[in-house]
């Protein structure tokens, strides 16, 4: 597709977050966001929803149109926005949209995304006791249903072949395997960033460490509890890929640490 020629037809979805552009961050449903200059960052609009890129939490998910350019000035910043886009990307830089509908952005995570919504609002939440809790909770068979979880949904992509039947413990994306990069999106990585979030903000100054390849790392109980909430998001926000047998694995930390005082 021609992003310039057909920006008119093109629809799709905007993700807003604290990272956005301010323009869109103050918007609301009905307003026509304009970028104050025609310059990066542009207005990212995602062809479809599997196409969104949730980097960030909270975030607010918006229903949007491609504004057309109207002056030599719009159709100038229109083309370099879409400079070097490839015509298969799934998604269109805009210097103007009109938001037409907020929606849930749980239908980021598929049609269990509400429950992911909350494994992800707990993990916002966490804190050092909560930590402690959930990692000493966890089931010591986890790590193998979550694994098998992840080789159940392999087996339905079109590309996965060479990830079958490998460990998958701990895995938060696998892009090219299929239409979407995990069985909930990207949900697993947005339950990752928010423990690690978490962390940061209520954890000890000895809950991080840096490794052999100079990347910074959390630790335990921060990392066992991380694991703990990525089982619970596998288990609920992806059902039809464990059986009975790995719910109540997946689940052991979660009905702990939830279950009424």
């Amino acid at each position: 597709m021609n992003e310039l020629a057909d920006a008119h037809a093109v629809a799709g979805f905007v993700f807003v977050t604290d990272k956005s552009p301010a323009c869109l961050k103050a918007a609301a449903v009905g307003a026509r966001v304009t970028l104050p200059s025609f310059k990066p960052p542009w207005i990212v609009v995602d062809h479809t929803a599997e196409r969104v890129l949730v980097a960030r939490w909270p975030g607010r998910l918006f229903r949007a149109q491609v504004v057309s350019p109207a002056t030599d000035e719009e159709r100038a910043a229109m083309a370099q926005a879409a400079d070097n886009l490839r015509p298969e990307a799934g998604y269109t830089r805009a210097i103007a949209v009109d938001l037409l509908e907020e929606i849930s952005p749980s239908v980021l995570f598929g049609p269990h995304g509400a429950a992911v919504i909350r494994v992800i609002e707990a993990g916002l939440a966490l804190d050092e006791k909560g930590a402690r809790e959930l990692a000493s909770a966890r089931h010591p068979a986890a790590d193998r249903e979550y694994s098998k979880a992840w080789d159940r949904w392999l087996a339905e992509q079109p590309k996965a072949a060479h990830y079958r039947n490998q460990d998958h413990a701990s895995t938060l994306l696998i892009p090219g395997a299929g239409t979407s990069k995990s069985p909930i999106g990207d949900g697993f990585a947005v339950v990752w960033h928010v423990v690690r979030k978490s962390a940061q903000l209520r954890g000890r100054a000895e809950s991080f460490a840096v490794d052999e390849d100079g990347d910074e790392v959390v630790l335990d109980p921060w990392r066992t509890a991380g694991g703990a909430l990525l089982d619970a998001a596998m288990a609920f926000g992806a059902p039809h890929l464990v059986d009975s047998h790995a719910i109540a694995v997946l689940t052991t930390a979660w009905n702990v640490v939830s279950e009424p005082a």
